[in-house]
């Protein structure tokens, strides 16, 4: 992590993310902006952060992991989210690790220095309460949508991650986000090309029948 305590970058990114309306105490003197290259950890599993992180560019994943060591993604996260809320800010353990996707920036508050302050923010407290019930919600979905075979979560991810018929996504990212093996994805990839739903292209996958990959999406025959 690389920390800026540059204030006009700081008050910039403030404004431009309207981050003054999470918190009612001023947001300026106590914050930092936190840079993250690709792969590193913002948060690591039982250890609670030194900071609550409001992410502000970038991608973050937030996983576990089974009994069997296998990664189980929990959560991917997009700016603008916060990040710790619900366990370092109360100094508990974290049951999960967030990791950088992409190069992450981030505007960091110190717990160390903050943390009482924080607590007795009644507006932050109630950003804080809705998004937890968010999460809790999305969670009781992650958990129903494990069930689903592989090809109805293959289809419906490469439906909400293209752009302009085009699925560029790194495959084993993909895989990991999907709760799946490297090479069931690839199998399952395999199966779309050879149905004429996707071709194989240099650098991403072109998307050749949206309507099919669309009813197997929704597990229609």
């Amino acid at each position: 992590m690389k920390k800026i305590t540059d204030n006009a970058a700081i008050m910039e990114c403030i404004d431009t993310y309207n981050l003054q309306s999470y918190l009612d105490n001023d947001l300026l003197p106590i914050s930092a902006l936190c840079s993250f290259e690709k792969d590193e950890h913002l948060i690591r599993l039982e250890t609670p952060s030194e900071y609550l992180y409001f992410l502000l560019e970038g991608n973050v994943r937030v996983y576990s992991y089974s009994s069997d060591t296998q990664n189980i993604v929990i959560n991917r996260s997009q700016p603008v989210t916060l990040l710790g809320e619900a366990s370092s800010l109360w100094e508990l353990m974290p049951q999960s690790n967030v990791k950088a996707e992409t190069d992450c920036l981030c505007l960091g508050i110190s717990l160390k220095k903050h943390r009482g302050l924080l607590q007795h923010d009644v507006r932050l407290l109630q950003n804080i309460c809705q998004i937890l019930s968010y999460r809790l919600n999305s969670g009781v979905n992650l958990a129903n949508s494990l069930t689903e075979p592989v090809e109805i979560r293959l289809a419906k991810f490469i439906l909400e991650n293209s752009l302009n018929q085009k699925f560029s996504f790194q495959l084993t990212t993909c895989a990991a986000i999907l709760n799946v093996s490297y090479r069931h994805l690839l199998r399952t990839i395999t199966s779309f090309r050879e149905g004429n739903i996707l071709k194989k292209e240099k650098n991403y996958y072109l998307i050749e029948d949206t309507n099919k990959l669309e009813k197997i999406a929704e597990n229609l025959s």
